[in-house]
């Protein structure tokens, strides 16, 4: 996962860019993605895929003197920005430099992909630098018609039901945000692959954050409906706690279940509901008329009351230096367990009357070897009325779910349950 976040770290993924499908290229050399391409100009719902940008140069000078020279660093100059080529004074130059104030020695990332603005990205503590009158801007940027890609993974399961994994690849020049939820997918993708087959398919999507997400449902809404969940996983290498945003429906199986992992891994966790940590990909999978429960899993901070995600976001400072390949491997194995949950979860429905006889079908649990267990069972057998999932008791009795469902495949097998899939 290190080496992915490296060797695609410093591509320009501009949301339709010839980086951008660079790094799908990458990652196809990874797993068996398939590209689809999506022209730029074609409506998506209310939306329109921009046009592709590339960069030449990009630079402010006075005569000699150059200021700030994009070839120093790719986020000299806003994504999207329009070509320029004029003198101008100090005053308007000044409405056109983003600066990040908080971190006076960072290039903070600027876009506009959606209006049509010029403008620089400088280090705050450089603006003393500008004190001439008048300045040389000039960018040779350039809109052409092209495609926008997103890679796509498919893996069949027993069901057509679909659990949809996304990230997003852009955001040039960063890689926390979010090549850290790239290269996690990636691994996890790597490892399901290898896996017999699960209860559900499983959807993998690299693409540019929010138009992507667009695009793809906007032009395959006839998958929408066999789309059960999705999970967007997005900053998760930088040194903070995990965070869970659950989706806005709140009270799914997939929200409790991952609300579940969490606390049972004992991990030190942020939880909120949607809009409360993130602003993602989710937003468009659980959006207006598309309403697919997902929930999000990052380290960010609560974005939705006003708390910056992490220190170096959306700038210069987010480079792999920040990124820890133990918090990356948490994540994956936070979501592998929440998908053997999923997996193996379902309805038990009581085929006895009155308390089992324990002892006579070995289903005894021996204090000494399992204390919760064992205090629990009385209370499991009243619980099999079938209204509630293997899930639903286990997070009720506080007992990991794996040694439920071990004593509850034994009742099946003594056929004193069923299972209600």
């Amino acid at each position: 996962m290190e080496r992915i976040i490296s060797d695609l770290w410093l591509k320009k993924r501009d949301i339709v860019s010839d980086g951008f499908d660079s790094a799908l290229d990458y990652i196809s050399e990874l797993i068996p993605l398939s590209i689809i391409k999506i022209p730029t100009g074609t409506e998506c719902w209310t939306w329109i895929v921009p046009p592709k940008w590339t960069l030449s140069e990009g630079r402010i000078s006075s005569g000699s003197k150059v200021v700030l020279d994009v070839s120093d660093h790719p986020l000299h100059v806003m994504s999207y920005s329009q070509p320029i080529r004029k003198i101008i004074k100090k005053e308007e130059l000044m409405a056109h430099i983003y600066t990040y104030p908080e971190r006076p020695e960072a290039i903070p990332f600027s876009f506009s992909y959606y209006e049509k603005k010029w403008g620089f990205s400088l280090q705050h503590k450089k603006l003393s630098d500008i004190t001439e009158n008048s300045y040389d801007v000039y960018i040779d940027s350039h809109f052409s018609e092209g495609t926008l890609k997103i890679g796509e993974l498919e893996i069949p399961g027993k069901c057509k039901e679909e659990i949809v994994f996304v990230a997003h690849l852009c955001h040039p020049n960063m890689a926390n945000d979010n090549l850290s939820g790239v290269a996690v997918l990636i691994a996890l993708a790597q490892e399901l692959v290898k896996q017999s087959q699960n209860k559900y398919s499983y959807r993998f999507l690299f693409l540019p954050e929010t138009i992507g997400s667009i695009a793809y449902l906007s032009h395959r809404e006839h998958l929408i409906p066999n789309m059960k969940y999705s999970i967007v996983v997005d900053s998760v290498g930088h040194n903070d706690v995990l965070s869970l945003q659950h989706s806005k429906q709140g009270t799914t199986e997939l929200d409790t279940c991952a609300s579940y992992v969490f606390k049972n891994e004992k991990l030190m966790f942020r939880e909120g509901a949607m809009n409360e940590i993130c602003c993602s990909d989710e937003r468009i999978f659980n959006g207006p008329g598309v309403n697919i429960p997902s929930i999000c899993i990052s380290r960010f901070k609560f974005w939705g009351r006003g708390e910056w995600p992490y220190p170096e976001y959306h700038s210069s400072d987010d480079t792999p230096k920040i990124v820890n390949t133990s918090n990356l491997n948490e994540t994956k194995n936070i979501i592998l367990k929440i998908l053997e949950i999923l997996n193996s979860n379902y309805i038990p429905k009581r085929k006895f009357k009155g308390p089992i006889f324990l002892s006579r079908y070995g289903l005894w649990v021996d204090w000494n070897k399992n204390r919760k267990l064992n205090l629990a069972l009385n209370d499991i057998m009243h619980s099999l009325e079938g209204d509630k999932s293997v899930l639903d008791i286990a997070k009720d009795m506080d007992i990991p779910c794996n040694d439920l469902l071990a004593w509850l495949d034994n009742l099946h097998r003594n056929n004193l349950i069923e299972k209600i899939l």
